[in-house]
């Protein structure tokens, strides 16, 4: 907790009261057992119930305390040059969390992956989580996270994109995101606010070839040649050293839906069932849109282990401003508890070359 100490006593607007309210909570939540209610946190130091939602109630900048902790212990760079190649790129996803009662802000009906049922909408709260990814060391960090409060997540993730762009941006332009937010819209408002989106496409999404011939002289240029069949990708290059067992054909085309071309791979398996990753970004390479989208899964466990040990989704707050507090308080001890392991492995590391 040196760095919280320190990070905290710096930053503007924070007097030494929320210093230590901030402090109680993210010991509390790195060291209780159990739900993160309220009592149980209180019983870690954390103050009681009334202190807890007392300052849930003020604004405190999570996002600044991210920032600072992945800075500093250079987990994350935030000195990214435009023409570097995507060693780090910007996680979003959502998680929905379940909430009993009825008076809660922000309750409604949410998609929940990991509900069993055919029906995968429940009633609980949505979080929206923007995350850092190391793509060198495979981790991810959390930056900051948001209730869809009357908003989807798609326009959650975009208002947020667009107003932290200049702090998102030192870190990466390469956005990753899942086929949810693989939409028109969204793609156009990122592209022009300078970011570029990998995602997952629809297996049947109408591509179009590019016409590569020459002009003819007469009327208008020829643009696209046709459209592209899954079942003939004898045009496309054919790797089969990326995945075992499977073959990534890749190529430059048109969407027609976006009416935009986009680098694209078409991963084959063993039984001729594929699937569809693309970025908007044409210089990438298929080894860097591959390695980029596999390691969006990222995010997922910032999820699980939030919800498992750091008490995300636990608040017994009726607001969406304490809902949010807490949610990113759940994150950033999970950020400190994944700062430390890393700071353990880095020490290992180096013993290890000593002896040798």
């Amino acid at each position: 907790m040196t760095y919280v100490s320190k990070i905290l006593a710096q930053m503007t607007g924070v007097f030494k009261p929320q210093q230590k309210a901030i402090l109680a909570l993210l010991s509390a939540l790195m060291c209780f057992s159990g739900r993160a209610t309220m009592r149980n946190l209180s019983r870690y130091g954390a103050g009681s119930a009334k202190r807890l939602r007392r300052w849930a109630s003020e604004d405190f900048d999570f996002f600044k305390l991210n920032e600072q902790l992945l800075s500093e212990t250079m987990a994350i760079s935030f000195n990214q040059l435009e023409d570097e190649r995507p060693r780090q790129a910007i996680l979003i996803d959502a998680t929905f969390t379940a909430k009993s009662g009825k008076h809660t802000e922000g309750l409604d009906f949410f998609h929940n992956g990991s509900c069993t049922s055919k029906d995968k909408l429940q009633h609980g709260l949505e979080f929206n989580l923007v995350a850092a990814l190391n793509v060198d060391e495979r981790e991810a960090y959390a930056l900051g996270a948001y209730q869809s409060n009357r908003e989807s997540a798609l326009d959650v993730a975009c208002t947020q994109l667009i107003k932290h762009k200049a702090m998102y941006q030192k870190i990466s332009r390469h956005v990753v995101a899942d086929g949810y937010y693989a939409r028109d819209g969204f793609v156009c408002a990122l592209k022009v606010n300078g970011y570029e989106l990998t995602t997952l496409l629809r297996r049947d999404a109408a591509l179009r070839y590019l016409y590569e011939g020459e002009y003819s002289g007469r009327g208008r240029p020829k643009r696209y040649l046709g459209q592209v069949r899954y079942d003939d990708l004898s045009a496309w290059d054919k790797d089969e050293t990326l995945l075992d067992d499977k073959v990534v054909y890749s190529k430059i085309v048109n969407y027609k839906s976006w009416g935009r071309d986009l680098k694209v791979l078409v991963i084959v398996n063993a039984s001729g069932k594929h699937r569809v990753i693309c970025s908007t970004d044409l210089s990438l390479s298929p080894t860097e849109i591959l390695e980029l989208y596999q390691l969006r899964f990222q995010i997922e466990f910032l999820f699980r282990d939030a919800k498992q040990n750091t008490g995300l989704g636990h608040a017994q707050t009726l607001d969406a401003h304490g809902q949010e507090h807490f949610a990113n308080a759940s994150f950033t001890a999970l950020n400190l508890f994944r700062l430390e392991e890393r700071d353990e492995a880095i020490i290992a590391d180096q013993s290890r070359q000593e002896r040798v």
